[in-house]
């Protein structure tokens, strides 16, 4: 019988995340819920800037929940941490994803400058806008992204597109 993963647990992961002063942008499908379609996600995303020092507090969050990659079940530490663009593991609050920045727009600095701000009762945090949003569906572009990409437009009018290196010429 398969292993039951717990349901994504978006405030524990973020009160880990603040309580190791991670930085970090919440992407992914609770970022599509707060951009107003809310739709269910089995994983809590988060975008992490190319730091070290980031990637010290990173491998302490995901330590605090316990972290195991998903795909041989290593321990979460900072050796796996630093060497992985993305990174998932499974977490007493669910699965994380953990995804390294990329280039403009897709890094942290343009992400944490037009992102939301929440508070679920453990300190603020940031979750990405709608231009980012649609900047990372657009670049994965699964049928999930697509969909997505569909009902944010159903709900905010025309898309912000910013040009994506290596997606668009």
């Amino acid at each position: 019988m398969a292993e039951r993963i717990p349901p994504p647990e978006l405030r524990a992961v973020t009160a880990a995340f603040l309580a190791a002063a991670v930085k970090f942008v919440v992407v992914g499908g609770f970022a599509v819920i707060a951009n107003r379609y809310v739709r269910a996600t089995q994983d809590v995303d988060l975008l992490v800037p190319d730091d070290r020092s980031n990637d010290e507090r990173c491998a302490s969050a995901l330590g605090a929940l316990q972290a195991i990659r998903t795909r041989d079940r290593r321990p979460a530490d900072l050796e796996l941490v630093a060497a992985s663009p993305h990174l998932r593991v499974q977490t007493d609050a669910g699965l994380v994803d953990l995804i390294r920045e990329g280039e403009p727009p897709l890094d942290y600095a343009t992400a944490a400058h037009s992102a939301l701000s929440a508070d679920l009762g453990d300190g603020a945090f940031l979750i990405a806008g709608l231009e980012t949003i649609v900047a990372m569906k657009r670049l994965a572009g699964r049928p999930q992204d697509r969909n997505d990409l569909l009902a944010l437009e159903a709900e905010h009018g025309e898309l912000p597109i910013v040009r994506i290196p290596g997606l668009d010429s």
